[in-house]
């Protein structure tokens, strides 16, 4: 009987175990994270959405060259993150690109756009998603009346180590100088903290002009309508 018995339990704790494996699956490599659809701008039926920049994109030319339809609608504080700059070099701006990075002691100011989701494959192309030199994320950004908004945001896959104090920047994470004046200008049209706009404007840059850049240095000194950058900033809170 018990011989019997045997290959009967054995089937049946064959079957156990394919049921568990059913009801609670070990998570997948493309399990990892958050799903595609929670991003901010992939929700179905989505006609707009929010995007959070804190690099070149502060400045209203610079992001329309292929998002027009961006409108700004805040400036926020994105906390936990600290913005740094690193490898690969943008061969265009000649220099270190600029990412957030996870840090619980720091935060990054940035302009909140609001955009039509058509340029939102025009974005992802700008910040070189499908190439693989940054990820999508969602961006949980306070504004200076307390509002906090989800938004779509971009950091580079190579997260560059934390600058020590008193630790110069090394020359390969400097960003060029053309992308430093684009920033800077980009802050200050933005309405970002004056003390927050000193900060980028010290950042050690490598001199350059760049070869081909987006924005060029002549330019920045032709001042452009800030009609199409939608409302006007408001004025600046302290960085705190």
């Amino acid at each position: 009987m018990a011989r019997m018995l045997l290959p009967l339990l054995s089937l049946i704790a064959v079957v156990l175990l394919l049921a568990e494996s059913a009801t609670d699956p070990t998570p997948t490599p493309q399990d990892a994270g958050p799903a595609r659809r929670d991003i901010v701008g992939e929700g179905r039926g989505d006609v707009k959405f929010l995007y959070f920049a804190y690099g070149s994109n502060l400045l209203a030319r610079r992001l329309h060259l292929m998002n027009p339809t961006a409108r700004r609608h805040s400036i926020g504080e994105l906390k936990g993150y600290r913005l740094d700059f690193s490898t690969p070099a943008s061969k265009r701006w000649g220099g270190a690109p600029a990412t957030v990075v996870p840090d619980p002691e720091d935060s990054v100011w940035g302009a909140i756009w609001s955009l039509d989701i058509e340029d939102r494959d025009h974005l992802d192309e700008q910040e070189s998603v499908h190439s693989g030199l940054y990820d999508v994320f969602n961006a949980t950004v306070q504004t200076p009346d307390g509002e906090v908004l989800l938004c779509r945001s971009y950091l580079m896959r190579v997260v560059p180590p934390k600058l020590q104090p008193g630790e110069a920047r090394p020359a390969h994470r400097q960003p060029s100088l053309v992308y430093k004046k684009v920033l800077t200008a980009g802050a200050r049209e933005s309405g970002l903290p004056a003390d927050y706009t000193a900060r980028l404007e010290a950042v050690a840059d490598n001199g350059s002009a760049g070869s081909n850049p987006p924005i060029s240095l002549e330019s920045l000194q032709s001042p452009q309508s800030s009609e199409a950058s939608g409302v006007t900033p408001a004025p600046a809170p302290a960085a705190r």
